[in-house]
């Protein structure tokens, strides 16, 4: 759905039905409802990359890093996705334990110029990530919705739209608890039928792990 679409949508679940009588304060319910449902559940469809240049060992993660989330993945890449060299978060106060050829990394925050930083043991290159964005705010009717239930964002909206109005609050809980089950059967969905992350394991490398007795 784009962004005519979806508030429309909206506008008929909150009594009106003349588009143009939508506020900016009920457009911004949307857009937060949409970045509400971002920050529910790490989706796939969520997910960016980016490249970042190491300078001594760090670099300014990108504007739209959404910090809920831990980075998907990082990689400075090689020559095939078998030979590249894969970054592990650690936790920054055991940093000390590695030297600079250890592929690992930790993110911290720059309160001076506000930007989430990656940081790693590993001095220089070109660092691959995929992450987790925030999403844009949608002002153009043309601007496309990105959450796939484009209902779910409606009725969150909707609910949002009644915070701290008496009127119909009934209709207002009734409205969070469709929108919190769309959430969830997207996500459930998501899990089954979205893209397949392989995960690494030492087990899957070495059979003999696997062997019965082992």
């Amino acid at each position: 759905m784009n962004f005519l679409q979806t508030y429309t949508r909206f506008l008929y679940l909150v009594g009106e039905t003349d588009v143009t009588s939508i506020t900016d304060v009920q457009k911004s319910h949307i857009n937060a409802f949409v970045a509400d449902i971002c920050n529910a559940f790490p989706f796939s469809w969520n997910i960016k990359t980016a490249d970042l240049t190491l300078a001594a060992g760090v670099a300014n993660l990108p504007a739209d890093f959404n910090p809920n989330w831990h980075l998907h993945d990082a990689r400075i890449v090689v020559t095939s996705t078998n030979n590249d060299y894969v970054f592990t978060e650690i936790d920054p106060t055991n940093r000390d334990k590695y030297g600079t050829s250890d592929y690992v990394y930790w993110i911290t925050y720059d309160t001076t110029t506000g930007n989430y930083v990656f940081n790693s043991t590993i001095q220089t290159g070109t660092v691959t990530i995929y992450y987790y964005f925030k999403p844009a705010t949608m002002t153009l009717d043309a601007d496309v919705c990105i959450v796939p239930d484009g209902e779910a964002v409606a009725y969150g909206a909707a609910a949002k739209n009644w915070i701290g109005d008496e009127r119909n609050e009934q209709l207002q809980k009734n409205y969070e608890q469709e929108a919190a089950i769309r959430i969830q059967r997207m996500y459930n969905n998501d899990l089954s039928f979205g893209p397949k992350y392989l995960e690494y394991s030492k087990v899957s490398d070495n059979d003999s792990l696997t062997e019965p007795g082992v």
